[in-house]
């Protein structure tokens, strides 16, 4: 009989360099990323089939499925079919803490939690950033949509990170901050849910088929990512909360679902407090991130009232599997 598994794997929130990850960028540019996970998670239950089908329950919906290239479920189907050679037939569940199409890296994260449970089925141990890679291979290679690497990496490794991207090469640049300078920035920030959905793949499919009209604004982002390291090294929460607004209003110029009067409104609010605000992921997502470097929290709690806050963790565990 197959092993019974449940991965965890954790959502994330982008601060600085987000879009410098998309393949075609990142393979001839480069990227940079800082971001960090956060305890809010995606989830992946692995069970033996109790009649040689696959079952899969992701996003509400359950199907039945005679072998894996039939399954529905687009993220469940790429993974078995790229990683599943020679398992069993089983009763696959994938659960979030969030609703889907948030823009806080949920399919990266189902891709990664999804891998890691497999390898962990063969009984096979995997390092973080082997990882990363495999996950990362799957959503932006297997399922072939306009996506990048950085948040099965993210996901895959834990923690606040600053990630390099030479095309699908992946490397961890040591941020050199001290603990209270983690704590001091994780305690800067807040989160709010809008109440948006809205799909990646177009948005981010525009921002490719215009990346030549986009690259200099591109090239700015990857600007940022590098200031953000130094004032997280330099423990400088006014840089921080800089960095953190300005990712968002050069995101605003690119080509691509990214602002509307909302977004304006919500992060003119949020601004006129003395904080910052960006609405995290390649499309315009379902939360508001926030950053106080002066202790704004009860105004920002104000300007935004009839929003709900999400408790925000920063967390630095990565995926994590159980083998029962």
């Amino acid at each position: 009989m197959s092993a019974m598994v449940i991965a965890r794997a954790p959502l994330r929130v982008p601060l600085a360099g987000g879009l410098t990850d998309v393949k075609p960028y990142a393979e001839r540019f480069g990227g940079i990323t800082i971001s960090a996970t956060v305890s809010l998670a995606a989830r992946v239950t692995w069970l033996p089939s109790l009649d040689g089908r696959f079952e899969v329950v992701a996003e509400g919906r359950a199907e039945a499925a005679a072998s894996a290239a039939d399954v529905r479920n687009d993220l469940v189907r790429a993974a078995l079919t790229t990683f599943g050679e020679g398992l069993e037939p089983a009763r696959i569940g994938v659960w979030l803490d969030v609703g889907g199409n948030s823009g806080l890296g949920a399919s990266g994260a189902i891709c990664t939690a999804l891998v890691h449970a497999m390898l962990a089925v063969r009984g096979e141990a995997v390092e973080p950033a082997a990882l990363g890679a495999a996950a990362a291979r799957l959503e932006v290679e297997e399922l072939r949509g306009a996506s990048g690497y950085h948040d099965a990496n993210i996901s895959a490794r834990g923690g606040l990170r600053r990630l390099h991207y030479a095309g699908a090469n992946v490397t961890d640049e040591p941020l050199g901050m001290s603990a209270a300078a983690r704590a001091d920035v994780a305690g800067s920030f807040m989160l709010f849910a809008i109440g948006r959905t809205g799909l990646t793949g177009p948005s981010l499919g525009t921002l490719v088929s215009r990346l030549d009209r986009a690259l200099p604004v591109l090239h700015d982002i990857k600007a940022v990512a590098t200031t953000l390291a130094g004032a997280l090294a330099a423990g400088d929460l006014d840089a921080v909360a800089w960095c953190v607004g300005e990712q968002q209003r050069l995101k605003q110029r690119l080509p691509g679902d990214f602002v509307d009067a909302e977004v304006l409104s919500l992060t003119a609010r949020v601004a006129a407090t003395g904080a910052s605000a960006q609405v995290p992921g390649g499309k315009i997502g379902g939360y508001l991130l926030v950053c106080c470097p002066d202790g704004q929290q009860r105004e920002v709690r104000s300007a935004l009232r009839g929003l709900r806050e999400v408790p925000l963790e920063f967390t630095a565990e990565g995926s994590r599997v159980v083998r029962f």
